[in-house]
């Protein structure tokens, strides 16, 4: 497990909000002797408290082992805390060791014991390998993600990423390049343990599951994470991301995988069941095949009546000839063309239960700007 972020649902008490507010206006001081104080000492921890916060919580406090975003005892629709918990920490003391720490943290801030809802996990799997990886041409991976990048540091390949900014994303990308920069050398002696000759690249294979899809999974806590690991993974390499070889069968399915994939498609996180996982959405809205196969239906008809080939020419002349025709069927309608989609969109979006959904990421947007 890279990464782990979890949020605490309750209220800062009194005392502590008034210690934050007085540690911030230190840590925002000019003077240096001042900014030297701003750290509040809590559960044998020492954590700077920073001059800024982040997004729409004022309070922000960083140690080694955690990032804490607080919120003021009064904030509406905002967690007490929201939390990131160090890769180092996870690696080393595994989920356990790393969560029971930070929770006693944050009932302490509360004042009474209160327990984390997942927000987001990255798993991961490191390895080497003799394939070369930049050569794999794109119409082998075989992928839900709506977008797909390569990257490269110098021209240096660096890896890919499938679906980034997605609620499942997913990154293969050169780890021994990364820790170049990021110094995460902790992770040297656990890959020469396993037999890495300490100079060939380390790839890593990693998988972003965020809270929309881990709901949708039915996992909240982290005793349900933790017995969903295995299942996350195979949802995230059986069916959301493979590489396979493509044959003349239209039939992804049957399509072979290469070997390399079918080795990182079997690890193993702990003990739990590796049956996939089985996602349901909240909402009803139409699938990607449904809209971009079954919905073509009605412009690949008007091409064949029309005869035209390009699929270009085929929606200009369509949205042309549909405003002229709602333009005429107006005296009796009361519609024109912009009328009536407005008026469509806005009933589907009722049906499909996506108006509450597209309102939250608007307003999640608002708040990061």
């Amino acid at each position: 497990m890279d990464s782990l972020y979890l949020s605490y649902a309750g209220s800062l008490t009194e005392n502590y909000e008034t210690q934050l507010e007085c540690l911030k206006a230190l840590a925002q001081s000019q003077e240096g002797t001042d900014q030297a104080d701003a750290y509040l000492f809590l559960a044998d921890h020492s954590f700077a408290v920073r001059g800024k916060g982040r997004g729409r919580f004022p309070f922000l406090l960083v140690d080694n082992w955690y990032q804490l975003q607080l919120s003021r005892r009064k904030a509406e629709r905002l967690p007490l805390a929201y939390a990131q918990v160090a890769s180092e920490l996870l690696t080393f003391c595994g989920v356990d060791g790393a969560v029971g720490p930070l929770t006693n943290i944050v009932s302490i801030f509360a004042g009474q014991v209160i327990h984390p809802t997942v927000s987001r996990v990255d798993l991961c799997v490191d390895f080497t390998t003799d394939l070369d990886l930049e050569a794999i041409p794109q119409n082998h991976w075989i992928s839900r993600a709506n977008n797909f990048a390569r990257y490269y540091v110098q021209n240096r390949f660096s890896g890919y990423t499938f679906g980034q900014g997605g609620p499942i994303s997913c990154r293969l990308y050169d780890k021994t390049l990364e820790i170049e920069k990021s110094q995460k050398t902790f992770l040297y002696p656990l890959w020469a343990a396993q037999g890495w000759d300490g100079e060939s690249p380390v790839w890593r294979l990693e998988f972003q599951f965020q809270r929309e899809v881990l709901g949708e999974c039915a996992i909240r806590t982290v005793p349900e994470l933790k017995q969903a690991l295995n299942p996350l993974w195979t949802y995230a390499t059986h069916q959301w991301l493979q590489l396979k070889y493509p044959q003349g069968d239209s039939n992804q399915s049957r399509w072979p995988v290469y070997p390399e994939w079918q080795s990182l498609l079997g690890a193993e996180f702990n003990d739990s069941a590796r049956e996939s996982v089985l996602r349901v959405r909240k909402d009803t809205a139409p699938s990607d095949r449904y809209l971009f196969v079954n919905g073509l239906g009605g412009l690949t008809s008007f091409m064949a009546r029309e005869g035209i080939q390009s699929i270009d020419e085929a929606l200009e002349t369509y949205l042309v000839k549909a405003h002229e025709y709602h333009r005429q069927q107006s005296q009796r309608t009361g519609k024109t063309l912009p009328t009536y989609v407005r008026e469509k969109v806005e009933q589907k979006r009722t049906r499909y239960a996506a108006r509450k959904a597209t309102e939250s990421r608007e307003q999640r947007e608002r708040g990061r700007s």
